[in-house]
């Protein structure tokens, strides 16, 4: 499977901190996950649904395509969807969608539906402890990935 990872290119594209610092809709504080796209148009969502700066472009940043192996284990949420999943703010319910994924720790992915694509975008979630994490390969890393007319 292949996946896109939108990043700043002053960072690894397999670098989990930001996620275990902060957390994020699928992890708590503290979990080292690795967030990707499925598509590169979904991540462009994302990455433009997480912008900082509105009508801004992100500075310096890539798009890396990474493969996940095959034999890692990749589950995938499928709807419908727990109420409150997509809330802008309120992060308990989809935390707790993925709490036994991380928790049993036996698949390395975990598909998720995208805030800003739903419902066709799907982004995947993997879990930066997991064995298989090591064997991620990164594809490719690409940038500028934006175009200035997308953002005003």
């Amino acid at each position: 499977m292949r996946a896109w990872r939108f990043h700043a290119s002053k960072y690894d594209p397999l670098d989990t901190t930001g996620a275990q610092i902060h957390g994020g809709r699928w992890n708590p504080r503290g979990v080292p996950v690795l967030y990707l796209s499925l598509t590169y148009a979904g991540g462009l969502l994302e990455l433009l649904a997480h912008a900082s700066v509105p009508n801004r472009p992100p500075k310096g940043h890539v798009a890396s395509l990474i493969e996940v192996p095959n034999e890692a284990g990749i589950r995938k949420l499928e709807p419908p969807y727990r109420k409150g999943w997509d809330h802008p703010d309120d992060l308990r319910v989809p935390r707790r969608m993925a709490k036994d994924w991380l928790d049993r720790g036996r698949e390395l992915g975990l598909v998720v539906p995208s805030v800003p694509g739903a419902p066709v975008e799907r982004n995947l979630v993997l879990n930066g402890l997991h064995p298989e994490f090591k064997n991620l390969v990164v594809v490719e890393s690409i940038g500028p990935i934006y175009d200035e007319r997308i953002w005003g």
